[in-house]
C-alpha cells in the first residue's frame, strides 16, 4: 500500500507539471502555430500517459481549412495507413461523445476520446493500447485523454474566436479608412480633377494673371489632399499614433511574468519591427514567451537576457539564463524529467518552418542560452 501510494503521489506531482506546461500553452496560444497544435497534444498525450503512441485526427471543416491530423510513435509510412482507417469511421466518431475502446485493422486496440468545441465536432484523440494494462490503467488513460480533449477544445475555440474578432477589427477599419478617404480626400481629389479640366479649356482665352491664380488655386488643393492623405496614412500606424506596438507588448509581457516571479528580465532590442510581417510577429513573441517560461519554470532561473535584433533581412534572437540548466543529451528521451523539452521542440519548429536556426546549449548547473535566426521573407518566397 505505501508503494502504491508512492507511485500515485509521483504520478500525481508529474500530472501537475505537465498541466503548468499546457496551461502555459493555453495562455500564449493565440500567438502558437495553430496547424501544429495537434502535434503539441499528442506530444503530451505520450508524456501523460506514458504510452508508445498517440494520435490527434482532425475531421474535415467545410469553407476553412482544418489543423493537419498529427500523431506520435508511428512510422512516417504508416500514417496514411492510420488516418485513412480512422477517415472511415468518420461518422461513428461525430456521433461519440463517451470515451470508446476499439480495435482497428491491422493497427491495435486503441482508446478514444471525442474533442467538441461548443458549436462542433472537432475530431479524436486517441492511444494504442498494450495488452497487459488492466482496468485500472485504462481508467487513468481515460481520465488524461478527457482532460486532454477539453483543453483542446478550449485552444481551438479560442483560435476560432480570435480569428473571427479579427475580421471584424479589420473589417470595421476598413469601412473607417473608406469613409475618411471619401468625406476628404476623394471630395478634394474631385475637385481637382474638375478644376484641371475646365483649365484645359480654357486657358488660351485667359488673362496670365487669371490663369496663375488658377493654376495655384489646384496646387493649394493638390497640397491640401496629399497632407489629408498623410494624416490618414499616420493614423494608421500604432507607432506613429501612441498606440501599442509589438514591441512594447513584449517589454509588457516580460514586465509582467518579472514581477509575477521575482525573477530580473533584461530585454535589448536594436532596429525597428515596424516593417516585419505579422506571421513573425507572432512566432518571436511565442518563442520568447516559450524560452522566458522554461527558464523560471524549469530552470529555476533568477535573471534571464532577452537581446532581439531587426534587420530588413534577419532576425537574431538571444536568451539565455542563470538557471540550473540540464543535459540537451537528454532531450526527446524517457529519462528527461520535466516538459521543457517539449516547449524546445516547440520554438525548433517554429523557427525552422520560417527557414530560421535554431541553436541551444545547456549544461547542468551551467544555465541555457538559446541562439535563433531567421531570413525576413524566405517563407513568403517558399508559399508564393
Amino acid at each position: 500500500m505505501k508503494r502504491q501510494r508512492e507511485e500515485a503521489n509521483a504520478r500525481t506531482n508529474e500530472t501537475m507539471e505537465h498541466i503548468k506546461s499546457l496551461y502555459h500553452i493555453v495562455e500564449t496560444s493565440s500567438q502558437h502555430d495553430f496547424m501544429n497544435i495537434g502535434q503539441v497534444i499528442t506530444d503530451y498525450v505520450v508524456k501523460l500517459t506514458k504510452l508508445d503512441r498517440a494520435l490527434f485526427w482532425f475531421a474535415k471543416k467545410s469553407g476553412e481549412p482544418a489543423p493537419q491530423s498529427q500523431q506520435t510513435g508511428w512510422p512516417q509510412e504508416e500514417e496514411r495507413f492510420l488516418f485513412s482507417e480512422l477517415e472511415k469511421h468518420e461518422h461513428e466518431w461525430r456521433l461519440q461523445r463517451e470515451p470508446v475502446f476499439k480495435s482497428l485493422p491491422g493497427l491495435g486496440d486503441f482508446l478514444f476520446m471525442p474533442v467538441r468545441m461548443s458549436t462542433r465536432f472537432v475530431g479524436m484523440i486517441g492511444v494504442k493500447l498494450e495488452s497487459s494494462e488492466g482496468l485500472e490503467g485504462r481508467r487513468w488513460y481515460i481520465q488524461q485523454l478527457m482532460f486532454l480533449s477539453e483543453l483542446s477544445a478550449i485552444i481551438l475555440e479560442r483560435h476560432e474566436l480570435g480569428v473571427i474578432e479579427n475580421r471584424l477589427i479589420i473589417t470595421n477599419e476598413q469601412n473607417r479608412i473608406a469613409d475618411e478617404m471619401h468625406d476628404s480626400v476623394s471630395q478634394s481629389l474631385f475637385g481637382i480633377v474638375y478644376a484641371t479640366h475646365s483649365l484645359k479649356q480654357t486657358w488660351r482665352k485667359m488673362e496670365e494673371a487669371l490663369l496663375e491664380e488658377q493654376i495655384e488655386l489646384i496646387h493649394d488643393s493638390a497640397t491640401k489632399v496629399a497632407k489629408e492623405l498623410r494624416i490618414t496614412i499616420y493614423s494608421l500606424s500604432s507607432k506613429k499614433s501612441g498606440g501599442p506596438t509589438w514591441i512594447g507588448m513584449v517589454r509588457s509581457h516580460l514586465k509582467s511574468l518579472s514581477r509575477l516571479n521575482d525573477v530580473e528580465i533584461e530585454l535589448k532590442i536594436t532596429g525597428d519591427d515596424f516593417s516585419l510581417p505579422y506571421p513573425y510577429h507572432k512566432a518571436l513573441f511565442r518563442i520568447i514567451s516559450e524560452a522566458t517560461g522554461n527558464a523560471i519554470r524549469h530552470g529555476a532561473a533568477s535573471r534571464v537576457e532577452v537581446e532581439l535584433s531587426l534587420k530588413p533581412n534577419w532576425i537574431r534572437l538571444s536568451i539565455s539564463d542563470d538557471g540550473v540548466g540540464f543535459d540537451t543529451d537528454l532531450l526527446g528521451t524517457e529519462s528527461e524529467d520535466n516538459t521543457s523539452g517539449l516547449g524546445m521542440k516547440n520554438m525548433q519548429y517554429l523557427t525552422q518552418s520560417f527557414g530560421g536556426d535554431f541553436q541551444l546549449s545547456s549544461n547542468e548547473n551551467t544555465g541555457t542560452r538559446i541562439l535563433i535566426s531567421i531570413p525576413v521573407g524566405v517563407a513568403e518566397l517558399k508559399k508564393a
